[in-house]
């Protein structure tokens, strides 16, 4: 059976509501439009037609050419805006100098940066401008805080560098509660103990008991530790070198993990746990951990908290975390005042008749 063949039409596309001056839209028989620039059309001043690309298929291609038959000046790119320091920052001896873990978290941040600011010129920058970018972010007080460290850094990098005479974030708070993360309970801690996955449990037990970082925690090898009861550890954020005794409990936990690799913790094909540690947490951590709106990172907090209600000194804490002693002593706030009373009431009792 014969059909009726297809007839092809040109389908018109969507035409600028309006053209720039001088340009003209011509139409062949089936409605294909041409684009023309013709300038003083009408006139006895009418110079010749100059064909132009479609705006509707190459947009690009088109102000080009509209701007090269215009003899219009070419279009002059800001080079002090707050996206060019950014960049001018981040190819600059200072910001190479910093750790990779710095690096890669701030530079995280400057995107954030980027694309609320990125093409405001860096001068016109003030301080409610930054107030602005703050309480924008304040539902996430750690994030708001960490863009402020970021902007302050950076500011304070331009002003010698001639990109402004001030740095408007010096008179800016952060905002209270941003310090990033609390301190797990030990009932959470019981918790994830009971409820999660062996393999992550053994990362837990080793940030809560060393006070680590992830990313050192995720660096420990086997052959770090040594016959004394001690694991060797060099931060890679600080490089300080560290020798941490292991704590009992974490002893327990050591000997029930399998050696497939050259570092403690590795994923299941037994491969060191560098990458994909995030993904397989964010995952598979216990219900709790979210409901409370906890992070890995705040492990490490509980190890000083911890230390610190046992009665340790500022020095043999920030000796295991390898935090400074003014760090410690910050942390020191969320200690129990309560535990931390009787255990000297205690001493005192048993130190007099």
């Amino acid at each position: 059976m014969l059909t009726q063949p297809t007839i092809l039409t040109w389908q018109e596309p969507t035409v600028p509501p309006k053209l720039p001056p001088h340009v003209v839209c011509v139409r062949n028989k089936v409605g294909r439009p041409y684009y023309y620039l013709h300038r003083f059309r009408g006139t006895a001043r009418a110079e010749k037609r100059i064909p132009l690309p479609d705006p509707n298929i190459e947009l690009d291609a088109f102000w080009a050419s509209y701007a090269e038959a215009m003899r219009l000046p070419p279009k002059v790119e800001k080079t002090d805006t707050v996206g060019k320091l950014i960049e001018a920052w981040q190819a600059s001896p200072e910001w190479g100098q910093m750790k990779p873990t710095t690096k890669r978290e701030w530079g995280r941040l400057c995107k954030v940066i980027t694309e609320a600011w990125g093409g405001l010129e860096v001068r016109g920058v003030e301080p409610k401008h930054v107030l602005r970018l703050r309480d924008g972010l304040s539902q996430t007080p750690a994030t708001a805080n960490n863009v402020l460290r970021v902007l302050q850094t950076m500011f304070a990098w331009s002003v010698p560098h001639g990109w402004r005479e001030d740095n408007p974030v010096r008179e800016v708070k952060h905002l209270k509660g941003g310090e990033g993360y609390d301190p797990w309970p030990w009932e959470v801690i019981e918790t994830a103990k009971a409820e999660l996955r062996p393999d992550l449990w053994w990362a837990v037990a080793l940030a809560l008991y060393t006070g680590q970082r992830l990313s050192d925690v995720l660096a420990m090898r086997w052959s770090s530790i040594n016959a004394g009861g001690l694991i060797a550890v060099e931060q890679s954020k600080t490089g300080k070198k560290l020798l941490i005794p292991i704590h009992r409990e974490l002893r327990a936990v050591l000997e029930t993990v399998p050696r497939k690799a050259v570092t403690i913790l590795t994923t299941a094909e037994g491969l060191p746990w560098q990458g994909g540690f995030q993904t397989s947490w964010r995952k598979h951590r216990p219900a709790v951990v979210v409901e409370r709106g906890l992070v890995f990172h705040g492990l490490r907090k509980s190890a000083v908290v911890t230390l610190l209600e046992a009665g340790c000194s500022d020095a043999e804490v920030a000796a295991i975390t390898g935090q400074s002693r003014a760090m410690v002593e910050h942390y020191g706030r969320l200690v129990n005042q309560e535990k931390l009373a009787r255990q000297a009431i205690m001493r005192w009792e048993r130190s007099r008749p």
